[in-house]
């Protein structure tokens, strides 16, 4: 324990207390004394040994005695226990530059904000813009710093690598040497979160070492971390490692197959293989002594036995065994997606207007949008009542009437409350064509509470879609533990749709249980939770999740055209 750190103490004490909104001055004395003990010319911390603290200017008897405690210690009781007083990411928003006290309690009592995470999502949402003391500079100034934080962590959304990963696909076409690649690893097995990026890179004969050179000088490299005779490995300048294996034509499918993994899905390949007389490793499939030459990875699956196995399914036991009876069945692909819902206009917290947003969706070659903003009680949502709903629902029957080959569907994301109502009254409800029906507050339930408060929620006759099961939010919060066995039951008994939240931050619910649920009879939907033109396109990080849950088209509504829609959508009702 030295100077520095003891003035570290005393900072992040007054910091915690003025986030709490203790008395002012008891929040200056800690700051005061901070300031004394880092303008002292004296030896401090011989001071508070001698029990001499008090003459530090701005030191009584409280405070000598805490830092003679800290000191002797190297801790102090009193900040352990403020720090447990409060939510255990609320102190986290300290390193957003900008963000003060003041700041960080006003995000936590008007937004229920408590990790940076959240603050991440909220800012997603426009939340910021209204808020007192913020505005559209002060929120783009913070993404800008989560931005720069996330670049040193260890894990990265879906989307950032998707992103990350198609820049550099722009470059790897430009390059002489390049003459196939295929981003493999997690990214191509579409997990949630990702540490690397793996890309198989198939070199232009002759060129192999210029390949290697031009690798190490991408625009985007910040630091080459190891180059070996396959092997050029770098750090791209958002933090995310990237490793280019290089191989020649022969090799490239079975390193596409082994880089693709997972580990285990490898190993249950190889033992499949050979129980069928072949022998398989990372560059080479044999029958015998005979080794077997491939033009293509599909070509392997079928050599040994088996139907293609898609990479985001290489996860589980269940697609070798699946895969060997001929059952992967056909899964949903992006152009299935006929139309979205789960979307959200300036009406409430979105950033565009519903003309703006049906415009965005037609680009994309979509038939139709939900109207799904937000309800009464998310308040700082700007969640609308029951005579803005009116209103929003004339606005869309102006849109409709100037539409032809488009059609919006009126809805709301309504918040399930507590009890497990629902935040409109069930007339208000049916005369919707949808709702949506998410939690978004009092997130910190037990987990009988909130299978009580979801499952209560699901036999509303008028909810037609469960949104973001668990109200998780990736690398920041797990979100409340639910009996997911139960959700799905009653999902099914009264023939509710589940949701596949495809904002990156949720991809909620969760891949490992949607199989389950679909093997129980579940309907699913595969939402944006867009609150722009660009979350639009989120949708497709949706369709990855629904993969991996073995999903087909048959099992989402939203593969439906227009008039399926409507007909099931009526039929949901009641």
């Amino acid at each position: 324990m030295d100077k520095k750190d003891i003035i570290g103490v005393l900072e992040e004490i007054s910091s915690l207390l003025e986030l709490k909104g203790e008395d002012k001055f008891k929040v200056s004395a800690y700051s005061r004394a901070a300031r004394s003990i880092g303008q002292s010319t004296s030896d401090v911390i011989a001071l508070i040994k001698k029990g001499e603290a008090k003459k530090i200017p701005g030191v009584g008897d409280a405070l000598s005695k805490k830092l003679t405690e800290l000191v002797e210690t190297g801790r102090l009781v009193f900040l352990d226990e403020l720090r447990k007083s409060l939510p255990e990411g609320l102190p986290d928003l300290f390193t957003i530059p900008g963000l003060g006290p003041s700041k960080v309690r006003t995000l936590y009592e008007q937004l229920d904000i408590k990790s940076i995470s959240e603050l991440e999502y909220a800012c997603g949402e426009n939340r910021l813009i209204a808020l007192k003391g913020f505005g559209q500079k002060t929120q783009d100034k913070v993404l800008a710093a989560i931005g720069q934080l996330k670049a040193n962590s260890e894990y990265h959304l879906l989307d950032v690598v998707h992103e990350t990963a198609s820049g550099i696909a722009e470059m790897l076409e430009k390059l002489s040497g390049v003459e196939r690649y295929l981003f493999t690893g997690s990214y191509r097995r579409k997990r949630e979160i990702i540490r690397d990026i793996d890309c198989v890179v198939k070199f232009r004969s002759g060129e192999r070492d210029k390949l290697f050179a031009a690798l190490k000088k991408l625009k985007g490299v910040k630091k080459v971390v190891d180059v070996q005779n396959d092997l050029v490995s770098v750090l791209w300048e958002n933090g995310i490692p990237v490793e280019f294996i290089i191989v020649n034509k022969p090799e490239f499918p079975l390193a596409v197959l082994h880089s693709s993994g997972s580990k285990d899905f490898f190993a249950r390949l190889r033992e499949y293989a050979s129980s069928r007389g072949y022998s398989l490793n990372t560059r080479e499939l044999k029958k015998g002594r005979d080794k077997i030459h491939f033009e293509a990875e599909e070509e392997i699956f079928g050599e040994i036995g088996l139907q293609y196995i898609p990479p985001e399914l290489r996860e589980g036991e269940d697609a070798v065994s699946a895969a060997a009876k001929g059952e992967i069945p056909p899964l949903v692909e992006q152009e299935d997606i006929a139309g979205l819902f789960h979307v959200h206009t300036n009406w409430s917290d979105g950033a565009e207007s519903l003309e703006d947003m049906v415009a965005a969706a037609r680009k994309l070659g979509l038939r139709y949008l939900g109207l799904s903003d937000h309800s009464k009680a998310a308040f700082y949502a700007n969640g609308l009542d029951e005579k803005r709903l009116k209103e929003q629902g004339r606005a869309v029957d102006q849109v409709n009437a100037g539409l032809r080959d488009f059609f919006v569907f009126k809805g709301s994301e309504v918040d399930i409350l507590a009890d497990g109502k629902l935040d409109f009254s069930d007339p208000v409800l049916k005369s919707l064509d949808f709702s949506v029906g998410s939690v978004h507050s009092r997130l910190n339930m037990e987990k009988e509470e909130a299978t009580k408060r979801l499952t209560a929620a699901l036999r509303n006759p008028y909810m037609t879609f469960l949104g973001h099961m668990t109200g998780r939010l990736l690398l920041g919060r797990n979100g409340y533990e639910v009996d997911v066995d139960e959700i799905i039951k009653t999902a099914v008994r009264y023939k509710k749709v589940i949701e596949i939240n495809a904002n990156p931050h949720r991809l909620d619910m969760d891949w490992r249980y949607i199989k389950r649920a679909k093997d129980a009879g579940v309907k699913f939907v595969i939402s944006p939770d867009a609150h722009s033109k660009d979350g639009l396109s989120d949708f497709k990080y949706g369709v990855s999740i629904a993969r991996k849950g073995w999903l087909t088209k048959d099992d989402l509504v939203n593969t439906m055209e227009v008039q399926q829609v409507k007909k099931f959508l009526n039929g949901a009702k009641g």
